[in-house]
């Protein structure tokens, strides 16, 4: 018998060899890990409850030790049950609590108009876009910053927003203010899967780095790599601007899991992989 570890440390045991730690931060809208060593070269699945729905997050052949990322949605709070398989079998399942997220209200005035048409049809494309799952993953150890120079946030994750006066949604990604034309990174490797000029986001771009994880890239001045390109970490792949809805020059950086929109500023402070000595 094997355990899995709670953040308090607390046992719990399994029917398999794996032995595995849950990390995750407790608020809403964040990335959590199981931190696992003895992974056989097989396909596991993570699916999370909050009682009314569930999220299945999959992992295909992972290293002997390995770290499998998943998201509790921003919209989630109170007890949450983990359930841990092992190609179908169930290996453990867990309780843990979520807080949850409270960012305030971001007011905007703009004064264009947007064909609704098309952004239904943009939306409707972003959507498919990030339901993406490639079984390859593709990213390092650790995220780099899109920016070399710039990080004052202007429009953090997880606001409501009221454009006009009106509800436009929840902020699903972190705004950086930066000087137009400045050079943005791709924060991970991958592939980029969507490079094209969108409605409400201006110049968009979205890589994809396996097992279900993407990064997006909105409101640029100038796309520099196009749709099916591999990037590494660290190319740059456009520049700052202000295109689509936006009030200034600035990086709306989003992180998705599975489509679930999660913290940034969170994701880019996580540890994605082992380090190489596997610690």
């Amino acid at each position: 018998m094997v355990r899995l570890l709670l953040l308090t440390l607390l046992p719990l045991f399994l029917f398999g060899t794996e032995i595995c730690t849950l990390s995750f931060k407790g608020f809403s809208g964040n990335v959590g890990l199981l931190k696992c060593r003895n992974l056989k070269p097989v396909t596991y699945r993570v699916d999370l409850s909050n009682g009314k729905e569930v999220r299945s997050f999959l992992y295909s052949y992972p290293n002997n030790i390995d770290y499998l990322p998943f998201a509790v949605p921003f919209f989630w709070s109170g007890n949450i049950t983990l359930t841990f398989y092992r190609e179908g079998f169930k290996l453990a399942r867990v309780n843990f609590k979520v807080e949850p997220l409270s960012r305030g209200i971001s007011r905007l005035k703009v004064s264009y108009k947007t064909d609704t048409k098309r952004v239904s049809r943009d939306y409707s494309l972003i959507r498919k876009v990030l339901r993406t799952y490639s079984p390859v993953r593709y990213y390092e150890s650790r995220p780099l910053f899109p920016l070399e120079f710039f990080k004052r946030i202007s429009s953090p994750y997880g606001v409501r927003r009221f454009v006009n006066g009106k509800p436009a949604g929840f902020h699903k990604g972190v705004d950086f203010a930066a000087p137009y034309g400045e050079k943005i990174f791709a924060v991970l490797s991958g592939k980029v899967i969507l490079a094209r000029k969108l409605a409400l986001t201006g110049n968009t771009i979205v890589i994809d780095h396996g097992w279900g994880l993407m990064t997006l890239y909105a409101h640029l001045s100038r796309i520099e790599i196009k749709e099916g390109e591999f990037v590494k970490q660290g190319e740059v792949i456009g520049r700052v601007g202000s295109s689509g809805r936006s009030t200034g020059p600035h990086l709306h950086f989003g992180v998705y899991l599975n489509d679930i929109a999660i913290d940034p500023l969170n994701f880019l402070k996580t540890g994605l992989r082992p380090a190489k000595d596997g610690n």
